[in-house]
């Protein structure tokens, strides 16, 4: 039963995550950008990836499977390799959120512009993409191996 609850958490944090950045695409793509929403949306989006690492680490290390089978799985280190591109690639759009915070409580009436906005989707948007593509490592990552 310890298993089935690591797993089921592990998957409702992915859940989370995937809700966020489409919360983060809409917030972007709106009329107006709520900018302090979004920075404090991505804040639980960064600590909902911390979640996700910290349970991930509890499932190898007391889950049923044991490192080993972790170990010599390639769809895992694919997973783990596609966490860390998208962890990198988050830097940058919430490095802009932040500023945009920050220029919005010196200002209430600070917008970003189009071309911020616009760079910010691109990057959302990668990271979106990148976590499907983790879902379909994770799908091959559950079969191992093939056979």
């Amino acid at each position: 039963m310890h298993d089935v609850g690591l797993a089921a958490l592990h998957h409702l944090l992915v859940f989370g995550l995937a809700l966020m950045l489409a919360m983060e695409l809409a917030i972007l793509r709106g009329e107006r950008v709520d900018v302090r929403r979004l920075a404090r949306l991505d804040g639980g989006y960064g600590l909902t990836a911390g979640l996700v690492v910290a349970v991930g680490v509890a499932r190898v290390i007391w889950g049923a499977r044991g490192w080993a089978f972790y170990r010599d799985n390639p769809a895992f280190w694919t997973k783990i390799g596609l966490f860390a591109a998208i962890g990198l690639i988050s830097i940058l759009p919430t490095l802009a959120f932040l500023r945009w915070a920050r220029a919005a409580r010196a200002d209430p009436a600070f917008q970003p512009d189009a071309a911020q906005r616009a760079g910010a989707i691109r990057w959302v948007r990668l990271e979106i993409g990148l976590l499907l593509l983790l879902v379909v490592a994770a799908a091959a990552m559950a079969r191992w191996p093939l056979g």
